[in-house]
């Protein structure tokens, strides 16, 4: 696992384009704390710090072909780069024993920007063909490794976070407005969607290519091929009845694939049936206890883990377990989440930074259960779905003496209960099914996300962008032939819209930049792709029987994960910060969004955010997510934007002095 970083910037001094990178690499640091390395081309320069997983002795560095031509600085992990180097050398390729990472360039020289197709892992990749002068990135599936970059006629620079690309001096910190509408309605940034305007994100599954002149982007893989390729050559989908049996072999081996044989590794355990079914298969094909972590929440409701623990001490783990009260929420959002680059709009990055910071101290791996609920069909709104007509049926006065009586009832204990599911129930009578399924998802609707914008960002935001996401994926899923009929999309539209948005804008984000924060490595063998397709190509019953989500996965855990833990419905491994924003950290809340300090950082419209924050405080609404996003976002805007440095005027920095040339150069530091 790394940061890796480069500019090509012909234009540029030599000397200076090479500092450059140094310093974009010097920001990931905390990624690759085992050594860093930068090269510099005819143009172009690239980085690396690097975190020794596989090859632990080699030193960091850039990664190249037999000849040189091409240069490759790669994120990530290569599960089956065994088979692959063995592949390749079986056809003349000279390929390093060295990191897993070593095959990306020779597949790159097989396969063009085909290459990833060939890759079991997760990744963010750069690789620089000197010969054609183009450079190839490339994203993993699932989106589990990030990747920025920022294009300017100075040059054209990436790296696997925001900060490095602000080093910059031409990189502008403008908000980027119609990003932050959407961040606004759902909570993170989906796609190519950044918080700087200057910059933009590649999205999972794809691959850019730029040149003189040129600029191509390929989508490589589609999670819902597997389900269109088996409709039309008629191939019968799995039996319910065989579905938790092959549900377990295939689960078991993608754990085994993701079980490092190099360096010790942990589990994160939330409690649930996916994490406990990693731990318990990594059990089993290791043979030898392991760390697990896991996090008890100091508040009524919101506690999971005696079932973390049941889990641990039915394999044998070493576990360890750290409590968080308010304080310690408080700790993670001063340390952490106030100085992110990048605003998130989910509060259980607070816990999952602390439980990052302890495995760190133990371990450099940890897997994780990130995709269960995607692809088995775990969340309560896909059974939501199922009901939504009653809601529409219901007539509006009896719609509001529900929706007041919800509201009565609703404990202020917790976040997820009838009543407050009858609450979002019922606010959504009427809408069109995708943004139904936003809203109950989201953290604001697409009218009051725009009118949370200040007046100056606003102005420059149509009233489509905050749903531009979703609309592009019902029409992709229509396209693709999975949605029949627009009002009544089926189950596996849902579980797709999850996984394109909120599976790699929140949950991936949120666990790689908390980890990677501690120099620690997490893996999710949920998303290993094969995996990924049986799972959508199981029948409907299989995923969803009933009242029960996860039906094939919960039967194929029997036997092996406490019967307690199998049966009990799904809580989210999330913080009580709705409670916390009305008690111990009232007063944070209260001052970070002031009217003057949400004015003076000018990204926030302060009266529009005020509604929310009284509502919230005086109890009339329960909008603990919203205000955990407008909380993240102005804490962002006060670091990031009202702060930023001029950008340089200096002619070098900008690319106006003449190109010097000078030799190829590569440093490493171990």
């Amino acid at each position: 696992m790394c940061g890796i970083a480069g500019l090509w910037a012909p234009r540029l001094d030599p000397h200076e384009r090479l500092a450059l990178v140094g310093r974009m690499v010097e920001r990931l640091r905390h990624r690759g704390p085992s050594g860093s390395a930068v090269w510099n081309g005819d143009g172009i320069a690239l980085g690396i710090a690097r975190l020794a997983i596989v090859a632990r002795r080699a030193p960091a560095s850039i990664l190249t072909n037999e000849d040189g031509r091409l240069r490759a600085v790669v994120n990530g992990e290569v599960y089956n780069h065994h088979a692959l180097r063995q592949a390749l050398r079986g056809r003349g390729h000279e390929v390093d024993d060295g990191p897993d990472t070593a095959v990306i360039p020779h597949l790159l020289e097989e396969d063009g920007d085909r290459f990833p197709v060939r890759v079991d892992g997760m990744f963010a990749a750069a690789v620089w063909d000197q010969r054609a002068r183009r450079l190839t990135l490339a994203r993993d599936r699932a989106g589990e490794k990030p990747l920025f970059i920022a294009t300017d006629p100075r040059g054209l620079a990436f790296a696997s976070e925001p900060g490095a690309l602000t080093v910059l001096p031409w990189v502008s910190r403008e908000p980027a407005p119609a990003a932050l509408a959407r961040y606004l309605a759902h909570g993170f940034f989906a796609g190519e969607d950044c918080a700087f305007a200057a910059l933009r994100q590649v999205p999972p599954a794809h691959t850019l290519v730029f040149g003189e002149g040129l600029e191509r982007r390929t989508r490589y893989w589609r999670p819902w091929d597997a389900i269109v390729g088996a409709a039309r050559e008629g191939v019968a989908p799995l039996g319910a009845a065989d579905a938790p049996a092959a549900t377990r072999e295939a689960l078991a081996s993608a754990v085994a694939s993701r079980v490092p044989g190099e360096v010790p590794f942990g589990v994160f355990l939330s409690g649930g049936v996916d994490s406990g079914l990693v731990a318990t298969l990594a059990a089993r094909a290791l043979g030898h206890p392991f760390p697990t972590f896991s996090l008890r929440l100091a508040h009524r409701g919101y506690d999971e883990s005696g079932y973390a623990r049941a889990v641990a001490e039915s394999i044998g783990a070493e576990h360890h377990e750290l409590t968080m009260d308010a304080a310690g929420g408080a700790e993670a959002l001063a340390t952490y989440a106030a100085g992110m680059d990048q605003p998130l709009g989910d509060p259980s990055l607070l816990p999952t930074w602390a439980l990052a910071r302890l495995a760190a101290q133990h371990v450099p791996v940890v897997l994780t259960g990130e995709g269960g609920d995607e692809l088995f069909a775990g969340y309560p709104t896909y059974l939501g779905h199922r009901h939504a007509g009653l809601a529409n049926a219901l007539p509006g006065p009896v719609s509001a003496v529900a929706l007041a009586l919800a509201r009565w009832f609703r404990p202020a204990h917790h976040h997820v209960t009838i009543a407050h599911l009858i609450e979002r129930f019922l606010l959504t009578r009427g809408v069109d099914p995708f943004e139904r399924h936003l809203r109950w998802f989201g953290t604001a609707a697409p009218d009051e996300a725009r009118s949370l914008l200040a007046e100056p960002l606003r102005a420059g935001v149509d009233a489509a962008a905050p749903l531009a996401h979703l609309v592009e994926t019902a029409t992709r899923l229509r396209d693709a032939g999975l949605v029949a009929d627009p009002r009544h999309p089926p189950l596996a539209a849902y579980q797709l819209l999850d996984f394109e948005l909120y599976l790699s804008g929140d949950l991936l984000a949120k666990v790689d930049r908390c980890t990677m924060a501690h120099g620690v490595e997490s893996r999710a063998p949920f998303l290993r792709a094969a995996l990924v397709e049986f799972a959508l190509t199981l029948p409907e019953r299989a995923r969803l029987r009933g009242k029960t989500g996860k039906w094939a996965l919960r039967e194929a855990a029997r036997g092996l994960l406490p019967p307690d833990l199998i049966a009990r419905r799904k809580q989210g491994f999330s913080p009580p910060f709705s409670a916390w924003a009305r008690g111990p950290l009232r007063a944070v809340v209260d001052d970070t969004l002031s009217p003057a300090r949400v004015h003076a950082a000018g990204v926030l419209d302060p009266r529009a955010v005020r509604t929310v924050v009284e509502a919230h405080l005086d109890n009339r609404a329960d909008r603990g997510r919203t205000l955990w996003t407008l909380l993240s976002l102005q804490m962002w805007a006060e670091r990031w934007v009202r702060h930023a440095p001029e950008a340089s005027a200096n002619g070098a920095a900008t690319g106006a002095s003449a190109p010097t040339p000078v030799p190829e150069t590569t440093a490493t530091t171990a």
